[in-house]
């Protein structure tokens, strides 16, 4: 508990987590609004899942370019910059819409513009938080920073639904962008000097080669299995997100406030099992960790297509919230610390572009399967590919041998 007092009392940490709540916050009702908004303007699932596609890649085309400019460029100026431009672009949404000269092409350009963008931020706020905190608080400090993404996720979709349910849709974009005025503050209001790399391991970059991204993972046995686990995991994962507004809509009869709380019910779930994990650190086999959380988030997200009413949706999700909570701060702790800081942004920035390749995979191929088979069939593929996903981790006995455990804490 002496770690959260010193994080509490780290004035910068708490700027830090109260910005970064208020964009992911801003993210919520970005993937809400545009959802809602393009399934109830079109009617089509394929549309959706095309918007929500051009997010993901748009960010993986430009996480590893960004991650270059983070290590090389004050990333101060780079992060205000990116989060003005992304103020900007879902600001004009709405006034496009208002203006009824709003087209579906260019909705997709303005959502990929701020998508492209966001990565800077993205990646900018893990390169930034281990120099803002200790290394033997960084585990709590990720610990804290997921307990923020679960509360955000619990509150974010159901603020988002009721936003579009009384705004609408443009409405809700206009909040959005507020939020990100909120966050350039915060950013403004962080010390210059918690952007840069620590002095000596500036220095020492300096005076030694750059190492390629992709030689960094390689000699990595750790990032790089935990990548590629990601990668297929974002793939299985995928189809869920353009299956459960169609569910929503055609099987419960319900509207967007009640897709806001079946994705609320899963960050109630996340939250807890953030806070089981984090009083509890188990010291259990890194293998193992991943395995449970796949196949748990497999069958329990899986049951959800099995279900005739929101309330049974809504237990599953949570179930799955409880089981896939500690991969993000198992995944995070690992790269701080064996990324030195000085190549954060640039091995953060190819991670990413390599791993989030998956989801835009998935959620095409859940489109496609929602508009032949229907969402409750696309939701059990996705099933079943999770869990086969599982069964092929905790196999490969060989390369896990060779990591240590997954407890965090030194």
């Amino acid at each position: 508990m002496n770690a959260y007092r010193r994080l509490i009392a780290n004035r910068v940490f708490v700027i830090y987590w109260g910005g970064s709540t208020l964009v992911q916050l801003a993210l919520q009702f970005v993937t809400i609004a545009l959802a809602w908004f393009v399934l109830k303007t079109t009617g089509s699932s394929i549309r959706v899942a095309f918007v929500l596609a051009v997010i993901s890649v748009a960010r993986m085309a430009t996480s590893p370019f960004i991650g270059y400019l983070i290590d090389r460029l004050p990333r101060r100026a780079l992060m205000i910059l990116d989060n003005t431009g992304q103020m900007i672009l879902y600001a004009s949404v709405p006034v496009m819409t208002w203006m009824h000269v709003l087209t579906f092409p260019m909705l997709l350009a303005v959502v990929g513009a701020a998508a492209a963008l966001s990565p800077l931020s993205m990646i900018g706020r893990g390169v930034l938080l281990p120099n803002i905190v200790p290394d033997e608080d960084l585990e709590p400090a990720n610990g804290l920073s997921q307990l923020r993404s679960s509360m955000v996720s619990l509150r974010g979709p159901a603020l988002g639904g009721i936003l579009v349910a009384f705004l609408g849709a443009p409405g809700t974009l206009m909040i959005t962008a507020g939020c990100y005025v909120a966050y350039v503050g915060s950013l403004l209001a962080i010390p210059a000097g918690k952007y840069h790399a620590v002095q000596d391991d500036r220095s020492s970059a300096d005076r030694s080669p750059r190492i390629n991204p992709w030689q960094f993972l390689r000699n990595s046995q750790v990032l790089l299995i935990i990548g590629v686990v990601t990668l297929f995991f974002n793939i299985t994962y995928g189809p869920l997100e353009p299956a459960l507004p169609v569910m929503v809509l055609r099987v419960f009869h319900a509207g967007a406030s009640t897709l806001g709380l079946i994705w609320s019910s899963f960050a109630v779930g996340s939250l807890l099992g953030t806070l089981v994990w984090e009083r509890l650190r188990p010291q259990w086999n890194l293998r193992f960790v991943i395995t449970g959380v796949i196949v748990g988030w497999g069958l329990f997200s899986g049951m959800v297509g099995l279900t005739n009413h929101p309330w049974q949706a809504m237990a599953m999700m949570f179930c799955g919230g409880i089981t896939y909570a500690p991969y993000n701060i198992v995944a995070a702790t690992w790269q701080q610390r064996l990324i030195p800081d000085h190549m954060r942004g640039t091995v953060f920035g190819t991670m990413q572009s390599v791993t989030s390749a998956g989801l835009p995979v998935g959620q095409l191929i859940g489109g496609l399967v929602v508009s032949a088979a229907g969402a409750g069939a696309t939701i059990a593929m996705g099933r079943a590919a999770t869990v086969l996903l599982g069964l092929v981790v905790v196999s490969l006995r060989a390369p896990w041998a060779r990591l240590p455990t997954a407890n965090m804490s030194r």
